[in-house]
């Protein structure tokens, strides 16, 4: 719609079907407001007018939209996060690749089965253990990229990386706490190789902190290491593998290593 002095020049044809030249067409009565009357706009042109009703009806209508609003921005910066959030410099994003149909079924078919179960109905604590180079990773990651595929948070870490960003934030003077309280409060946490760190009493504490907690909300983990069960008190100490093995799914892979198949 073209303007020229202050007048409208040209009323396109999609804009006609809001206007009318006859002020009685756009003139209308509320059972509420009484009769009312329409905008006046220049060369004879009329447009309905919303009376106080409607406008607390709007007004109503986007307040109830700003939760929902709210709740979706949530939702998706949760999705994001499942790679990235231990913050810049630790992200493993490459890890988004790694599915159920680019994982070698044929080399570990229970353990595919099982962990693909668990990703439709997470329950529990998974528990994936065996060599080097068997797919304890990708099932892993699999399994976190479903469940974000189903519209479902989850976190997702290598133990290793999860303790780095740990000291890169006690060494900048920084609180890492809220990296806890998310990995607890997650929907669904997996942590990589939790036998990969070195021992220490910090180290089995933040293990037991994580464990515990979300034992006692009844959210499932799923974990990764080389180690059997017998030989996990050693690594995140025994407290911790005790709470560990309420609801536990342990499942063992073997074979020959795929990276060195390649090499």
């Amino acid at each position: 719609m073209k303007r020229a002095g202050g007048t409208f020049t040209h009323v396109p044809n999609w804009a006609r079907r809001f206007l009318s030249q006859n002020p009685a067409e756009k003139t209308w009565t509320c059972d509420t407001c009484g009769e009312i009357e329409p905008f006046h706009f220049a060369q004879g042109w009329y447009a309905r007018r919303r009376c106080a009703c409607e406008e607390r009806a709007e007004e109503q209508r986007q307040r109830q939209q700003v939760p929902r609003t709210l709740a979706e921005a949530i939702k998706d910066a949760q999705m994001a996060q499942t790679y990235t959030w231990l913050g810049a410099g630790w992200t493993a994003s490459e890890l988004e690749a790694r599915t159920f149909s680019t994982f070698e079924q044929e080399r570990q078919p229970e353990a595919f089965a099982e962990v693909r179960a668990f990703a439709i109905h997470p329950q529990g604590n998974l528990w994936l253990y065996g060599s080097y180079g068997v797919g304890k990773t990708h099932l892993l990651a699999a399994l976190a990229n479903l469940r974000r595929s189903a519209g479902r948070p989850c976190l997702f870490a290598s133990a290793v990386t999860l303790f780095d960003a740990i000291q890169e934030r006690i060494g900048n003077d920084q609180d890492y706490h809220l990296l806890l309280k998310q990995a607890v409060q997650t929907p669904l946490l997996l942590l990589d190789d939790i036998d990969k760190p070195k021992v220490s009493a910090f180290r089995q504490e933040i293990y037991y902190q994580l464990i515990d907690g979300r034992t006692r909300r009844g959210l499932p983990l799923a974990i990764s290491s080389n180690c059997p069960p017998a030989e996990l008190d050693d690594y995140i100490g025994g407290a911790a593998r005790s709470r560990l093995m309420m609801g536990i799914i342990p499942i063992h892979l073997n074979g020959i290593d795929y990276r060195l198949e390649r090499r």
